[in-house]
């Protein structure tokens, strides 16, 4: 069954004649509305269901008034359909912020696992936000060399998936704390001056520890 020939049926309570002379101008209208056939049909369609409301009153149903209803149910429709985009959009964005949290997350937390504080530090100016090996050790107060060291060390750590040997021992309880809020804190705004500015109060970053042979961590401490 065509479009036409269905809409037709599902308005019998109009004569051939009302059909005739209204539903190809209404069709038209509806079309230039929507911009494209199918919605046009389809708000032709719902506007003369519509205007059956007005048999047996007073309204004549004219081309005008069928035009207005059109017109209403056309508004209708889109502000509907505004709706529905912003409901997707706002389900997209939230799902988008778990992603990126739960990606932060996983960062800062191999950060403090696999790393000594000051690694963890140089790895994260360096990779995070592309600080050049004398930028950071201008701010860490060291030599060149010795983040050059650290940061082979890190990436030497990454590629076995992590050394045997636990690098707990280099961190302090509360500065591990800190310094896990201060990483999140410059993740989310994406701005390092949040984390360079707190370094000075972080011992364990700035403050070179003592040496002890024994380990092979120190010269990476």
């Amino acid at each position: 069954m065509s479009h036409s020939k269905k809409i037709k049926t599902q308005t019998e309570s109009f004569d051939d004649a009302c059909w005739n002379e209204h539903y190809p101008k209404l069709q038209q209208y509806c079309r230039f509305l929507a911009q494209n056939a199918w919605d046009g049909d389809d708000i032709a369609q719902e506007t003369f269901l519509k205007a059956q409301r007005y048999k047996g009153e007073e309204h004549k149903l004219s081309s005008a008034l069928l035009n207005k209803i059109a017109y209403h149910h056309w508004i209708d429709l889109l502000r509907k359909r505004k709706r529905e985009v912003i409901a997707e959009e706002k389900g997209l964005k939230q799902q988008a912020d778990k992603q990126a949290f739960d990606s932060k997350e996983h960062s800062v937390e191999l950060l403090l696992s696999q790393f000594t504080p000051k690694q963890a530090v140089i790895f994260f100016l360096k990779e995070g936000f592309r600080y050049q090996l004398k930028e950071i050790a201008l701010i860490l107060q060291t030599s060149e060399t010795a983040v050059k060291s650290n940061l082979h060390r890190a990436k030497q750590r990454l590629e076995k998936g992590g050394e045997p040997f636990s690098t707990d021992s280099f961190w302090d309880e509360k500065e591990r704390n800190e310094l896990s809020e201060l990483f999140y804190k410059t993740l989310e705004a994406q701005d390092p001056a949040l984390l360079i500015r707190a370094l000075p109060s972080l011992k364990s970053v700035i403050q070179k520890p003592r040496y002890t042979p024994t380990c092979t961590l120190c010269m990476a401490a």
